[in-house]
């Protein structure tokens, strides 16, 4: 008996052409529906308005200059022994902080300033924490500070995070130094107590003491700004900016 042979069927041809087949199909089909979006581009960064109550509050150690001489020292006994237990105290309340020292011969003199941005309950808190504080009774007893000034609490004269930045800046520089002056004056926080743990000092210290370490602590803090701060500081931060150039007008030893 004869058979016949049936010629086979190409099974991978066939497969091939289906899936062309269905490649066409999808392909038609979504090309009649789907239209490329793209992403708009980037908003510049803006603060959002400050909820109310907050702003900027200021606390003001006022201190004699003695024979026109500043005792920078008792900037640093402050910003250790009050301020930082403070902020330790307020961790989570407090947004933004940061320090202004200045020196003159004007009717303000030396003065230590703390400045923090919060809401009115909380300044009204700390106002208190600051009065109350032992240290700071002291010093004012002992005429090391002159008087201490805080600011009212039923108003606000700087609701928004670049208020107290140099006006003459671009609102971009005023509404995000706050940011990095408060990483300079946390910096420097950090080298007075890590420099006052390596000096020590003994338990309980009277005033007079605690003046002479911080002047210890002040010379080192000094010191290391000088030797150190050119690289760990003015060239690490031209190396954010790319190392671009600046626009700088003397070239003499300045104090800014």
């Amino acid at each position: 008996m004869k058979h016949e042979r049936k010629k086979p069927i190409k099974t991978a041809s066939a497969l091939r052409l289906l899936l062309y087949a269905l490649i066409l199909w999808l392909t038609g089909g979504c090309a009649a529906t789907y239209s490329p979006t793209f992403s708009s581009p980037p908003q510049p960064v803006t603060h959002a308005p400050a909820p109310e109550g907050y702003g900027w509050w200021f606390v003001r150690f006022r201190m004699e200059r003695p024979a026109g001489e500043t005792r920078w020292e008792r900037d640093f006994l402050l910003a250790h022994r009050v301020v930082a237990p403070l902020l330790r105290a307020n961790e989570g309340v407090i947004d933004l902080w940061r320090f202004h020292r200045r020196a003159a011969e004007d009717k303000t003199g030396h003065q230590f300033s703390f400045l923090f941005y919060t809401s009115a309950a909380a300044a009204d808190r700390i106002n208190q924490m600051v009065l109350n504080d032992r240290l700071v009774k002291q010093m004012l007893s002992d005429g090391v500070v002159r008087e201490v000034v805080t600011d009212a609490v039923d108003h606000n004269d700087h609701p928004n995070v670049g208020d107290t930045s140099d006006p003459k800046w671009s609102p971009v520089m005023q509404n995000t130094w706050p940011h990095y002056i408060m990483g300079v004056s946390r910096m420097w926080l950090g080298m007075i107590e890590q420099v006052s743990q390596e000096i020590g000092i003994v338990d309980d210290p009277t005033l007079g003491q605690l003046l002479e370490h911080y002047e210890r602590v002040n010379n080192e803090v000094t010191h290391i700004w000088q030797q150190e701060g050119y690289h760990a500081l003015l060239h690490h931060l031209n190396a954010i900016f790319g190392y671009e150039a600046m626009v700088y007008w003397e070239k003499r030893w300045k104090s800014f």
